[in-house]
């Protein structure tokens, strides 16, 4: 198996980014606890946003790679939020929130629990690309038996996303993966239709038809539903395993600790 990192310019252009026809409400430099006010009617909402994230996730990570927050809606339910990459050295993210979509205000349960599965999904991009994590690299391809290759770069051995792709992503499935990769994702119809068939046919392996859609969201999904799910004691499938591969690094369930800790409020 040969993969190509080009392919993943679309992709992740789709993912991660905001949509085109979304309201931007804003744009806010962050500098370490607090965002940089723009005297803009929206300067309290975003200092919301940021204290809310910021008091939920582990500090060392937010306040050392988080350096710009947007804030934008495209409505209910589209792109609920995004973290992009603002320096090829991994070294500083922008996090992008859709107001709509993140509201800790409301009454409705279910958009609580929405709202607090969007930040956990969008903390695990930052936890599992950042610098520590992925280091810059020109290469393109990358040979079987490589390290992993991401669209910020090439992973470290010992790196989570790394680890994770040598136990749950190899093989057919990802022999299928990169075949749709090559042949389908130059048109994001196409893209989404075949990565939603992958989905389908190996539904015990993912946890969401969104974590098919590479290896990068399955890490994510599996870190989200791992802070937000009881362990699991006999896993029987995959996905299962995929929860449990967390529990392996102290930190992290450190980390799991902590979050489930300061999201209770909205979750009970």
């Amino acid at each position: 198996m040969m993969k190509l990192n080009i392919v993943f310019l679309f992709f992740f252009i789709s993912a991660f980014s905001q949509s085109v026809d979304s309201e931007r409400i804003g744009v806010w430099d962050v500098k370490g606890n607090k965002i940089i006010k723009n005297h803009s009617v929206s300067d309290e909402l975003a200092s919301y946003y940021w204290s809310e994230f910021n008091r939920i996730f582990p500090k060392e990570l937010t306040q050392k790679y988080i350096k710009r927050i947007v804030l934008m809606t495209d409505g209910v339910d589209e792109k609920t939020g995004a973290l992009v990459a603002l320096s090829s050295k991994n070294d500083k993210w922008q996090l992008e929130i859709d107001i709509r979509d993140v509201n800790f205000e409301t009454k409705d349960k279910r958009r609580l629990h929405e709202s607090v599965y969007t930040l956990v999904h969008e903390f695990g991009h930052l936890l599992t690309l950042n610098r520590t994590q992925i280091r810059p690299t020109n290469k393109r391809k990358q040979e079987e038996g490589e390290l992993y290759l991401t669209h910020e770069g090439e992973a470290y051995k010992d790196s989570y996303i790394n680890r994770f792709v040598n136990i749950f992503w190899k093989g057919a499935l990802l022999n299928r993966w990169d075949v749709i990769q090559r042949k389908y994702c130059y048109t994001e119809a196409n893209c989404v239709e075949k990565l939603y068939d992958l989905y389908l046919n190996n539904r015990t392996e993912f946890l969401t038809d969104y974590a098919a859609e590479s290896p990068e969201e399955d890490i994510v999904e599996s870190w989200t539903a791992f802070v937000l799910r009881p362990k699991i004691k006999k896993p029987r499938t995959i996905a299962h395993k995929k929860i449990n591969f967390f529990y392996q690094f102290p930190e992290l369930v450190e980390y799991r600790k902590m979050i489930r800790q300061n999201t209770r409020q909205y979750l009970h």
